[in-house]
C-alpha cells in the first residue's frame, strides 16, 4: 500500500458552543490584552447555537491534503464512544484510510470549544497514546505527519521517526502542547529528522528558550535544531518561513471570520499540499494562507478546508497579496 501522507496522533469529535456576542456582559466577559475569555461562576449563560465536528490536528491534516487530491491514510489512538466512531465515519467518507487507528476501549476523546466574540477556548482531551506504531511491511508513504498525541506519547513518537527514517519517508511536524512542554532535548530525535517544522511564534520562543521573539532569531534557531524548512505562523501579523537561504513573510488575506479553530491546522495542510508537489516556498505560503482564510469563514476546523479548485478560485481573489522576502 502507497501512500502520500500518513498523518499520525488522534482524532476526535468537538462541540463548538457559540455565546452570545451581547447582552451577557455580566456573566462573561473578554480581555484580548490578557488573551482571556472570562465566565461567571456558577453562571448558567444561554447559548447562541451548538455545533458537532471533527476535531484534532491529524484529522485537519487528514482531511486538508485528501480535499487536494492526496492520498492519505491517517494511524493514533482513538477511544470507543459514539463520538469516535461518528468521527472515524466522517473521515473515511472524506476518503481517508482509517485501518491503522487503534481503538482504546473504555475511552473517549474529545473536546469542548467555547466561542465569544469571535475567540476561543478549548477544553481538550485525547486517550492515551497505545499501541504503538503499527504498520503492514507492504506500506509505504512518501511524508509523514507528527503531530499531537496524548499522553505517553514519546513510544509511538520514537517508532514513527525510526520508521520514517528508514523507509526514506519525509517528516512535517506540528508539535502539540504537550510535545512543546517536553522541551527540545528529549524529542531532538523528531527535530534533527524533519523536513517542515510548523510552530507559532510564541511555541518557538519557548523552545528555543528565548525571552526576545525577534523573527529571523527563532527561524535560524529552530532550523540549527534540525529542520530543513521552518514555518512560524504569527496571527494576524502572517507567517514566516526560512529554508536556510530566504527569509519569507506571507501577509493574511482578509477574509470573514466566523470561526477561529483550524486556521494553524488549514494553514498547515495547504503548505504541505503544494510543498509536496515541489513549488516554491513563497507559493507553499500562499497555499496555507488562504487555505486558512477560508476555514475561519465557517465554524469548525474542516468545513472550510479547500479542494483543488476552490484552492486555484481563491487564489486568483486574492492575487494582490503576496509573500516577500525580508
Amino acid at each position: 500500500m502507497k501512500y502520500d501522507m500518513l498523518s499520525l496522533g488522534p482524532a476526535r469529535m468537538d462541540v463548538f458552543v457559540k455565546l452570545p456576542d451581547v447582552d451577557v456582559e455580566e456573566v462573561c466577559s473578554i480581555d484580548r490584552k490578557r488573551c482571556v475569555i472570562e465566565l461567571g461562576f456558577g453562571e448558567k449563560i444561554g447559548v447562541r447555537g451548538i455545533e458537532f465536528a471533527i476535531g484534532g490536528n491529524t484529522g485537519n491534516n487528514a482531511v486538508g491534503l485528501t480535499r487536494l487530491g492526496y492520498r492519505v491514510a491517517m494511524m493514533g489512538s482513538m477511544g470507543d464512544s459514539w463520538t469516535d466512531e461518528r468521527a472515524i465515519k466522517e473521515l473515511q467518507k472524506e476518503g481517508i484510510d482509517t485501518q491503522f487507528i487503534n481503538i482504546v476501549p473504555g475511552k473517549s476523546g474529545f473536546g469542548v470549544v467555547i466561542n465569544y466574540q469571535e475567540e476561543r477556548t478549548i477544553l481538550s482531551y485525547y486517550p492515551v497514546a497505545a499501541g504503538g506504531f503499527k504498520v503492514g511491511e507492504d506500506v509505504r508513504s512518501d511524508w509523514m505527519y507528527l503531530t499531537t498525541a496524548g499522553e505517553d506519547f514519546e513510544q509511538f513518537y520514537r517508532q514513527a521517526v525510526d520508521w520514517a527514517v528508514s523507509h526514506g519517508t519525509k517528516i512535517a511536524f506540528n508539535p502539540g502542547s504537550r510535545q512543546i512542554k517536553a522541551g527540545v532535548e528529549k524529542l531532538m530525535f523528531a527535530y534533527r529528522n524533519t523536513q517542515v517544522l510548523f510552530v507559532n511564534r510564541e511555541e518557538a520562543a519557548k523552545l528555543l528558550g528565548l525571552e526576545v521573539t525577534d523573527i529571523k532569531a527563532l527561524l535560524v534557531g529552530l532550523q540549527k535544531m534540525g529542520p530543513k524548512v521552518v514555518v512560524i505562523t504569527d496571527g494576524p501579523a502572517g507567517t514566516y518561513a526560512y529554508d536556510g537561504g530566504k527569509f519569507w513573510h506571507m501577509p493574511i488575506v482578509e477574509a470573514p471570520v466566523v470561526e477561529r479553530t483550524g486556521a494553524g491546522d488549514a494553514f498547515g495542510s495547504g503548505f504541505l499540499g503544494a510543498y509536496m508537489q515541489g513549488k516554491p516556498l513563497d507559493e507553499c505560503l500562499k497555499w496555507g494562507t488562504v487555505n486558512s482564510a477560508s476555514v475561519l469563514g465557517y465554524i469548525g476546523p474542516q468545513a472550510g478546508l479547500l479542494t483543488a479548485d476552490k484552492m486555484q478560485e481563491w487564489q486568483e481573489k486574492s492575487i494582490g497579496v503576496i509573500p516577500r522576502e525580508f
